[in-house]
């Protein structure tokens, strides 16, 4: 049987096939947060262009041009000179510009740590979804496990009781019930094998993982992480970027209307007259001034964008916090009930448990009936069933608080 070959102790399953191990791989594979660290590199790429925008900026121009006239047709000797040959270097370079610069690597880096946050929210948000398939998985074949015990147990006692039908204790019919059990309990634990594998593969597809053989899970280890403070939530940080993103556009609204200097120099050779060309090779600089004067109230149309950017932004962040807080005072709440919910099954399942043995002894010693026994098995299945879902409900739960802690 398929669960027989999962029981098979496997010396690296619980090295290779955690959940933490699931989780790495899936953070390794997934290609949207291969993208965004990706974006995060591009930008820095950004950053370094522009910072070299205000470097001296050299360029070499050459030129060279003859007009003739012809029986006095052509262009007019005052305005070509009739020939030109020209070659200069070119340097130029913004200066006293040290506020503007300041502003646009602060924009710069917003938007990496912008980025930096996205992509440590969608790594929150994967390891959210592999934890709960992981869940999914490992309830199956929990599950499987459990029916399995009691599978065995009550094909024990089908041999016990076959001996008593033909001791004549038991009748048939009563051997026929036990049966009848029997195949129900493999019909149930075959369907749990085929919904772990299902489940196994679905894990393998979040993660990436091409590998198409089917380990047996462990049992994962999830606690309550520490919440963060607001200041530091994943999620509330996304406010406080995009409220200093404003602030920074504002700023560089702010430059534009500023005065820029430039300073500029030129040096080679210009030249009209090719036998005095070696007379003709000279230098030139100069500074120049811009000074914005009129563009037709765009600055405070700019305002007025930037507030309606920031009251939308305060919006969503004001209802987040109110979804935030009641979402976990809600999970924390029915984290709370399943515990003590699961720790009333277990109390159940103890007494169900001694309920069972005994009966087993009184069905060996054939002063039972086997109605009686088999309600009490399937009184034990249930709990254990009951048992199962109120420990993997409480994992989800962490899984869930977990998130939101980050």
């Amino acid at each position: 049987m398929f669960l027989c070959l999962l029981l098979i102790d496997l010396v690296l399953y619980s090295q290779d096939h955690s959940l933490e191990s699931y989780i790495r791989l899936g953070v390794d594979n997934n290609p949207l947060l291969k993208d965004l660290s990706n974006q995060i590199r591009s930008n820095r790429y950004d950053s370094l262009i522009t910072r070299a925008t205000y470097l001296p900026q050299v360029n070499f121009n050459a030129m060279m041009m003859y007009a003739p006239v012809v029986n006095d047709w052509g262009f007019s000797d005052v305005i070509t000179n009739g020939q030109e040959l020209m070659g200069t270097l070119n340097v130029n370079q913004q200066i006293f510009n040290k506020k503007t610069r300041e502003v646009n690597y602060r924009k710069f880096g917003l938007e990496n740590t912008s980025l930096e946050n996205s992509r440590n929210l969608s790594v929150n948000e994967l390891k959210k979804a592999i934890t709960a398939q992981y869940l999914t998985a490992y309830s199956a074949i929990m599950e499987a496990e459990f029916q399995q015990e009691i599978l065995s147990t009550l094909k024990e006692e089908e041999m016990v009781l076959k001996m008593w039908v033909q001791k004549g204790t038991y009748r048939q019919t009563d051997y026929l019930s036990v049966r009848v059990e029997v195949i129900q309990l493999e019909r149930n634990i075959r369907n749990l094998e085929f919904q772990y594998r299902k489940e196994f593969s679905n894990l393998n597809v979040i993660c990436g993982i091409s590998d198409t053989a089917v380990y047996k899970l462990g049992l994962p280890s999830i606690e309550e992480i520490i919440k963060r403070s607001t200041a530091n939530s994943l999620f509330f940080k996304k406010f406080v970027i995009d409220s200093l993103q404003i602030q920074t556009e504002k700023l560089l609204i702010d430059r534009k209307y500023k005065p820029t200097v430039n300073w500029f120099s030129d040096g080679g050779l210009i030249n009209n007259e090719p036998a005095f060309l070696y007379q003709n090779f000279g230098i030139s600089f100069g500074m120049s001034l811009s000074l914005p004067v009129y563009d037709g109230n765009q600055r405070k149309l700019n305002y007025s964008k930037l507030k309606t950017r920031e009251e939308t932004r305060k919006n969503y962040m004001d209802f987040f916090r109110t979804q935030y807080d009641l979402q976990l005072r809600q999970l924390k709440e029915e984290l709370n009930n399943v515990r003590s919910l699961a720790q009333d099954n277990q109390k159940q399942i103890a007494v169900v448990k001694m309920l069972v043995a005994q009966e087993r002894a009184e069905l060996n010693s054939g002063t039972l009936t086997i109605t009686d026994y088999i309600l009490a098995l399937r009184s034990l299945t249930a709990a254990t069933h009951e048992g199962v879902q109120y420990q993997i409900r409480a994992q989800y739960i962490l899984n869930e608080i977990n998130f939101w802690n980050q």
